[in-house]
């Protein structure tokens, strides 16, 4: 009985260890919403949270915080596919009476990340930190004063190399600019003011995008005697265009978004443009580097626009939301851009009181999502599939307690959707969802050799494929490494031998490559005459083995008569 209980205690010891040693937040199944989960859940004012993620699987959530004794922070958590979302770490701090806010986050490929912010005191500032997996986070650089405050007014791209820009306003005693700040790794920061203004005049609303072959866009609002939207642009070695305006009659918009092609090289900008009675999203595109004339997306709407997002991905391939308003309810409408032409406007909820700006992603794979929140209810999300097209709006909150009509962040990368919100009770707490494409991608596969002749009967295949993935050549399983390398060694027939290599990942695809082998017998026949050998000396061992168990026999009798 005593044995009985240590054996039961050692057991609950062990699966207890088990259950402290799983991730903080379990991966999303595919094709489904987690329902959201607290990365700050301290009871503190958390607001305005901006995420991002890595292509290695590694996520960031960034938000501003306050506590009772009005000191403001920027708070970061980060999670990993081993350890889940780790405890909310500080990131800054100040005292009451300055303030911290607008945080953004962007991630590289391996996991490291940029982190920035404003610092809004005597002067408002644009502060920074980077952070490098392994090493941790570097001190905070600070970018000088800006002229950018409130909500989105400056904007952070950091591509998959770990490149980075930033785009903010900059003002001084005599003039306004529109800076931009490239980090390049292992050399840090360095500054580019693409326009000054005089202080008679005003730029606002900047945005900046860049893509992983380093080619860039930054688009602004100037304001003089009219308001002009100007975008320049920035090639693949670094080198940034002189300003160009795009509509040089755009009236005042929040809204404008700048997107590269870089399949081409080319570029597109879209911006909210009134006209009476209606206001609608406008566009224009460089074709070999001269700009269009701007034209409404997908036509006139005949609704008043409120919000305009638009994001591009490295093929060409354009998404643009608005939020329209047709009283007394709001519309959420999307619309493509591929090859030249609009699709139709989709509506992707309709009649809702009240709404917040939505928040778009997309990717390589022309995969898309959007996320949006009415006041009358929760954070939605609706899911684009090329083939399919768009999903029901679904709510990605349900775990979440109190409201989360709030303000988000969206990131779509590799397949993993994360989205960031605020959910309010008494307080605002800081909340993530996540959602994962189901993975019908076949997993890479390479092989090293290729059609060839060969005077062996055996033949060795080796190659490259997506870690996890199984191989087999005609039925034979290779052996597979951790990285994806593997190796078989298959018999051949004399002759034409057709040898298939399939790869297959862990959702059931695969991959398949065949390469035809000729074995050239150097001695014909040898092989059949070997076969004959063995078998007629089979058979004489056989006969010689009987023949012996009858001579032991014999002798036996033999013994046990002389016994007698």
């Amino acid at each position: 009985m005593k044995v009985e209980i240590k054996v039961l205690s050692l057991l609950a010891i062990v699966i207890l260890l088990g259950m402290l040693a799983q991730p903080a937040s379990a991966a999303a199944a595919e094709g489904t919403w987690d329902g959201g989960m607290a990365v700050q859940n301290n009871l503190r004012h958390g607001g305005d949270p901006f995420v991002a993620q890595s292509a290695n699987g590694n996520k960031m959530a960034v938000w501003t915080e306050s506590d009772d004794s009005d000191r403001y922070f920027i708070m970061c958590s980060i999670s990993t596919p081993a350890t889940g979302w780790s405890s909310p770490i500080v990131l800054d701090v100040v005292p009451g009476g300055e303030y911290l806010s607008n945080a953004q986050v962007g991630m590289s490929d391996n996991g490291s990340a940029i982190v920035t912010w404003l610092k809004l005191s005597v002067e408002n500032h644009l502060l920074s930190r980077t952070y490098n997996p392994g090493i941790g986070w570097n001190e905070i650089f600070d970018h000088g004063k800006s002229n950018s405050y409130g909500w989105r007014t400056y904007r952070l791209a950091v591509n998959g190399n770990g490149e980075a820009l930033l785009a903010h306003l900059v003002v001084n005693s005599t003039d306004d600019g529109a800076e931009i700040w490239t980090y390049h790794t292992g050399s840090g920061w360095e500054s580019k003011v693409l326009q000054s203004v005089p202080l008679t005049e005003s730029l606002n609303n900047i945005f900046v995008t860049l893509s992983d072959s380093g080619r860039a866009a930054a688009c602004w609002l100037h304001s003089n005697t009219s308001d002009n939207v100007m975008v320049s642009t920035r090639t693949a070695a670094g080198v940034w265009g002189a300003p160009k305006v795009i509509d040089d009659d755009a009236g005042f918009t929040f809204w404008i978004r700048v997107g590269v092609d870089d399949s081409t090289g080319e570029f597109m900008t879209t911006y909210l443009k009134s006209f009476t009675p209606y206001t609608s999203t406008y566009y224009s595109v460089t074709v070999e580097g001269v700009w269009s004339t701007p034209k409404p997306v997908a036509g006139v709407n005949n609704t008043d626009s409120w919000a305009s997002n638009m994001v591009m991905n490295r093929d060409g391939k354009a998404l643009v939301v608005t939020t329209d308003y047709l009283n007394p309810v709001y519309v959420v409408n999307a619309t493509m851009y591929d090859n030249g032409v609009w699709t139709p406007m989709t509506s992707l909820a309709t009649n809702l009181t009240g709404l917040y700006y939505p928040e778009i992603a997309i990717d390589e794979l022309g995969r898309a999502v959007v996320t949006w929140a009415p006041t009358d209810g929760h954070r939605m999300a609706s899911i684009y599939t090329p083939g399919e097209g768009w999903s029901d709006a679904e709510r990605v909150d349900y775990n979440a307690a109190g409201d989360t009509y709030s303000v988000g962040s969206l990131s779509l990368e590799s397949g993993s959707v994360l989205i960031g919100y605020y959910a309010f009770t008494s307080v605002a707490t800081i909340w993530v969802s996540t959602y994962s494409f189901p993975d019908t991608t076949p997993p890479e596969l390479q092989i090293d050799q290729t059609s060839t002749a060969t005077d062996r009967p055996l033949f060795e295949i080796t190659g490259t494929t997506e870690p996890g993935a199984t191989v087999d050549v005609n039925g034979r399983a290779a052996a597979v490494s951790d990285s994806g390398k593997f190796s078989v060694l298959v018999e051949l027939n004399n002759g034409a031998n057709v040898l298939s290599v399939v790869a297959e990942d862990a959702a059931g695809n695969t991959a398949n490559v065949s390469l035809t082998v000729t074995y050239n017998d150097p001695v014909p026949g040898l092989e059949d005459k070997i076969d004959s050998v063995g078998s007629t000396a089979m058979i004489l061992g056989i006969l010689g083995v009987v023949g012996l168990v009858i001579a032991i026999a014999a002798l036996a009798m033999v013994l046990l008569r002389r016994k007698r």
